[in-house]
């Protein structure tokens, strides 16, 4: 069967279940295939003009059955009766509406008026120059922008103009046609450089490529500054939702992501990277996981400088390990959020590199927490507490510092509590000194935890010169041993208070050394 046989047998399957069944459930189905239809390049007149009445009876039913109607198809017989005021136009006479759209854009940018779209689907061929003191505002999903087909590099629906300012989007749609798009580096909305005071309220979202579908695009010294994404829709991405390089003061709240890594499953819903991103906020999110296997927020080869990521929900229900939080954090708080699902290690939990930063209140239920140094600097003032943690598979230790080329010092451990019982291999609650590769550690607490585990309780395994270790008052339910001591390498180790209610409450040394004094 061709593809445009295909394509009218889904058509005509479709209406059939619209005439016998509640139009509700039928009408996103048609919705899609009219989209596809809409650009396919070798429909027949007589395909097309079947799909559009029925999406004609769709819009002049008010939702109920048409179960006396027919429809000509290669499935079904039927006849389909429009009045003589019905619209009829056929699919391939869409008209393109960008110079149309342009215009009305520049002049409310010079007037400094709302443009208020109506609901209806808006066509256009290339990307809309969105300069300063602008508003577009729509009445809802049902106002959507839809770029057409093209196989043209670097297509947006919208572009920003380099340094302008005072742009604001509400209540639409912004979608940048994945599939009928297939150029690179395709993003629904493109932010250069030196743009300030950009909004997004009730927007949604679609047809990024190889970018994000929102792509803003600062310099550390001229960076996009007053960013803000509230109750918002990312819908489809092929590779990232929004990402953000060179920013200062952004918010991201209150919005709802799903299949992010469509092409390139490798990919977070937020990227933050390549240069620093200061001030930013991203907090009460739904993140849905069907694709992503790389954390659902990263920060890579640049830092979040005063962040907070708070009381976001990240959900990887096939346990991908696209649910979790990684990368570059100064200054930055993330706290009580929940991860529910992923595969049980980093990618479903949080792994934080960095300084002054706080790890607090959160619930991560297949996945570890772990620490590590910053970009060019030892990881220092690091507190995690208050945290749930549980962790499986292999080798899934359930809090952990170390890593990278530097060291680390002055981390608080407390009052968390770790669960690594569904974990194998070298799974312990809590790691001092280790993750992935040893690094020197000093001044470090490990207090007031709950610990459940398939290994050690604690495991200390650093390298030579780490020093200060205080472990008191823990309370260890289950494990191997409460204390393993893997290396000879710490010096002034405090134990004290710790309740161990295993079988085997010794401490196991894995070499000959000095014991350890508990009090």
């Amino acid at each position: 069967m061709s593809n445009a046989q295909k394509l009218k047998s889904e058509i005509v399957v479709t209406i059939k279940n619209l005439l016998l069944t509640q139009m509700t459930e039928t009408v996103p189905a048609l919705k899609a295939l009219s989209r596809n239809i809409f650009h396919y390049k070798r429909h027949s007149l007589k395909t097309v003009s079947l799909l559009w009445g029925a999406l004609l009876l769709t819009q002049s039913c008010g939702g109920k059955s048409l179960r006396s109607t027919k429809v000509s198809g290669a499935e079904t017989t039927a006849s389909v009766y429009f009045s003589s005021s019905t619209p009829f136009l056929p699919l391939k006479q869409v008209r393109d509406e960008r110079e149309e759209l342009q215009r009305l854009i520049d002049e409310h940018a010079e007037s400094g008026t709302p443009l208020k779209l109506p609901s209806g689907l808006h066509y256009i061929s290339a990307s809309l120059k969105i300069p300063s003191n602008l508003t577009i505002e729509g009445t809802g999903n049902s106002t959507e922008i839809f770029l057409m087909n093209s196989e043209v590099k670097g297509q947006n629906v919208f572009r920003i103009v380099k340094g302008s300012t005072n742009i604001s989007f509400k209540n639409l749609k912004i979608n940048a046609n994945q599939q009928g798009n297939t150029g690179a580096d395709l993003v629904a909305v493109f932010v250069p450089e030196n743009v300030k005071k950009i909004s997004f309220e009730k927007v949604c979202f679609a047809g990024g490529r190889d970018r994000g579908v929102v792509q803003v695009k600062g310099l550390n010294d001229q960076p996009v500054v007053g960013v803000r994404f509230v109750n918002c829709e990312f819908i489809e991405a092929g590779r990232t939702a929004v990402e953000l390089r060179g920013t200062k003061d952004v918010e991201i709240k209150n919005c709802t992501f799903r299949n992010w890594g469509m092409f390139n499953a490798d990919s977070p819903a937020i990227q933050l990277q390549s240069q620093d991103n200061i001030d930013v906020n991203i907090s009460n999110n739904k993140f849905y996981n069907s694709f992503g296997r790389q954390f659902a927020i990263e920060c890579a080869a640049a830092y979040v400088v005063n962040g907070k990521i708070s009381n976001n929900q990240l959900l990887d229900q096939q346990n991908l390990g696209g649910n979790g939080i990684s990368g570059y954090f100064k200054n930055t708080e993330i706290s009580n959020n929940s991860l529910v699902g992923g595969n049980g290690n980093q990618r479903s939990g949080l792994e934080i590199f960095g300084i002054n930063n706080r790890i607090l209140n959160n619930c991560v239920s297949s996945g570890c927490i772990a620490i590590a140094p910053g970009l060019k600097e030892d990881g220092f003032n690091i507190t995690i507490t208050g945290n749930k943690i549980a962790t499986k598979g292999e080798n899934a230790a359930g809090i952990q510092i170390g890593n990278g080329k530097y060291n680390l010092r002055d981390v608080i451990i407390k009052n968390n509590i770790v669960d690594t019982r569904k974990a194998k291999g070298n799974s312990s609650a809590v790691v001092i000194g280790t993750y992935h590769l040893r690094r020197m550690v000093k001044d470090i607490v490990v207090e007031e935890n709950t610990l459940y585990s398939n290994a050690f309780c604690i495991r200390m395994e650093a390298l030579p010169g780490s020093s200060n270790i205080a472990i008191r008052k823990n309370i260890c339910k289950a494990g191997m041993n409460w204390l393993g001591v893997i290396t000879d390498s710490f010096d002034n180790v405090i134990l004290e208070g710790n309740i161990k209610e295993m079988p085997n409450k010794e401490i196991l040394y894995s070499i000959k050394m000095p014991s350890f004094t508990e009090r």
